[in-house]
This record gives C-alpha cells, structure tokens and sequence, in this order.
C-alpha cells in the first residue's frame, strides 16, 4: 500500500472552509497533508477516520511563541501537521484533531474574523490588482502597434498571442470569481459569522479545469510557436480586387508604384485571408484595395464599421451615400473632396477601396458585387 501521494495544491486559500472540507474527506479516505509547496500538496496514509480540520493564517511570532502555541494546541488535541505555502504576507498552519471532544481552536467568531482579515484584504487587493493589469491591456497592445487599433492588433496575431489571449480572459474570470466570493466572506466575517465554505467538490473541479485549461493553452502556444500550427496562406483569390488601371483610363501597369510599406499579405486564426495592396500613380493619384475574410462576422461587422468611422474621423464633412446591392449586407460610398471610400461587408468579408482622385466607382462597384455573389 502507497504511504504518500501527491496531488495538486489548493490555489484558493482565500477560501479556507472549502479546504478544511476537502481536508477532512481526504483523512476519511486515510490521507492526511503533511507537506505542500507551491504546486503540489503532499499526504501520509494514516489510520482512516472522522477528523475535523481547521485552517489558521501564520502570524508574525518568534519560534519560542510559535512552539509554546502548537504546545498549547496539542494539549487541546490538535496537531499541525504542515503549512500551505501562501503569498509573501502569509501562510497557513493545517491543524487535524481526530478527537470529537475536543473544544474547537477558534470560539471566538470576532477573534476568528481578525486572524483571517489581513489575508482576505489581502487577496482582494490582489484580485484587483490583477484585474487592472488586464483592463491595462489593450492600451500596452496599441502602445506596442501605435496607428492601430486593438481589433486591426488582434487581426494580425497568429495563434501564439491568441492562446496568450485566452489564458488572461480565463485568469480575469478566476479574479472576478474570486472578488465574489471574497465579498461575501468578508461580510460574513464582519457580522461574526463563520463563512459558508460552499461545495468543496465543485471549487476543487472549478480549480483543476482552471489549471488544465491554462495548461492547454500553454501547450497549444508551444506547439503553434514550433510548428506553426492552423496558419495558411491567405487565398487573394477568392477575395474582390479592383485593378488601379481599371480606375484611370489611358494608364498601365508600369505607371502605377507598387507601394510595399502598404502591402499586407496574412492568413490568421481570426483572419484566414487578407490582403492591402497600395499603389501610386506617376500624377500621384494613389489607389487601395483591402479586403478581409474573417472566422466570425461579428468581427466583420466591427472591422466595417471601425474602417467606415477612421474616414469619418479624418473626414468630418464626408457624404455618406448608401450602396444598394443584393450581393452586400451593407455598403457605402463616403466622400470627401476628391477622396472616396466604397466599402462593403458581405457575411464575413469586408471589402475596402480608397481613392484619392475624382473617378466614377460605379464600375468597380459592379464589378466587386458580381465577385462577392460568386
């Protein structure tokens, strides 16, 4: 028979009463702790039996107190048989009594509330803290990509800085989850209640989904840094284009610059084909084409309306003209001076052609329908 097991440690020491509860079914089983370090918690078989288990935040003592008080204790039949490692502040002493007679460690409930105060307050500042963190994010991602904006950042990002992604909007549900249950336990405290534990079992079960769905993503990162995985090349083909010479009659191909520092050629998780093609004519006349498949057309309902207001934004006095046309969910011709925007959204494609000279875009027009209704 196995003498030691290991398993994973609590993460949630804010919640005392629910690893009491675990503690305690865990010595019914025959497992009692006798060690645990930031990730694992180690348990020594012992005789099976009822055991209550009470968890108490160390306090600043010298280790003459600290003997005289685990003395103290076992004279009232509880032992400490192992420290939960916490944050810097504090850890916690894990106290078994098997004797059913024995008084309880804590009768004062006030007395109870003021040793686990300074630990709550504690985490709950943490929460916050973590949650700011986050909230801070899509600043320090247009900070890093200046000119763009948060959705234009998330467009570009392979799979990598999605799963990074992923594993904070799952660390921000565990701070919000954690304020909740802080709130409460601090209001019972404060009334001189002893708070309510809640389902041990399904705290435990939410805290190994947490830790096996974040290490997923971290193997997922892993293997998509290595591999590459889920990334292809964009199919321009399949996406409408308007040729510059279509545009200005008289001109061919070698009057007009391909501009490569306004060339995009990408296929992401979000955005499996996309491309933004600038050219400049030899008058300075200049032409773009953009156009973006995305996975969701949630995402393309954003993309169209974000492109629609940066020419608004730019252009304050713009004509708004509606386009109307079975082959667009939406689409508009915006102008302002000799400056023209037709974009269009068609499902999960959206569609973008920019001129900076007076031309009549109903051709091109027609023609990225007749493309867009294949």
């Amino acid at each position: 028979m196995k003498k030691q097991k290991r398993t994973l440690r609590p993460l949630e020491l804010w919640n005392p009463g629910a690893i009491e509860k675990w503690l305690e079914d865990e010595a019914a089983r025959g497992w009692q702790l006798t060690g645990c370090g930031r990730i694992l918690a180690t348990f020594t078989a012992v005789e099976p039996g009822d055991y209550r288990v009470r968890l108490r935040p160390q306090r600043p003592e010298t280790p003459e107190a600290r003997q005289e008080r685990g003395a103290a204790c076992r004279e009232m039949g509880w032992d400490c048989t192992a420290v939960i490692m916490g944050d810097d502040d504090y850890d916690c002493e894990v106290f078994y009594c098997s004797d059913p007679a024995a008084p309880e460690l804590d009768t004062d409930p006030v007395a109870y509330g003021w040793a686990w105060e300074k630990p709550l307050r504690h985490s709950w500042r943490a929460a916050w803290a973590v949650l700011g963190l986050l909230v801070a994010l899509p600043l320090l991602l247009t900070a890093l990509a200046p000119g763009r904006s948060v959705l234009e950042v998330l467009l570009r990002q392979n799979l990598s800085w999605l799963l990074w992604l992923a594993g904070i909007v799952l660390i921000g549900i565990v701070m919000l989850r954690r304020l909740w249950y802080l709130r409460r336990m601090r209001r019972e405290l404060t009334a001189g209640m002893v708070p309510d534990p809640g389902n041990w079992r399904r705290h435990r079960r939410w805290q190994q989904a947490v830790v096996m769905l974040l290490l997923l993503c971290w193997l997922l990162w892993w293997f998509s840094s290595a591999a590459s995985l889920w990334q292809g090349e964009p199919d321009m083909a399949s996406l409408p284009y308007t040729s510059p010479v279509s545009l200005v009659e008289g001109t061919d191909q070698e009057y007009w610059e391909f501009e490569t520092d306004n060339y995009l050629y990408q296929s992401t998780p979000l955005a499996p084909d996309r491309y933004g093609i600038q050219y400049r004519g030899e008058q300075g006349e200049c032409v773009r084409n953009a156009a973006d498949r995305l996975r969701f057309e949630a995402l393309a309902k954003a993309l169209y309306r974000e492109r629609a207001a940066d020419f608004q934004r730019d252009h304050p006095d713009a004509a708004e003209t509606a386009v109307e046309n079975n082959a667009f969910d939406e689409a508009v011709l915006l102008t302002a001076g000799e400056e023209r925007l037709f974009l269009a959204r068609s499902g999960k494609v959206v569609y973008a052609l920019w001129v900076d000279f007076p031309v009549n875009l109903e051709e091109s027009i027609q023609r990225v329908a007749a493309e867009l209704a294949k």
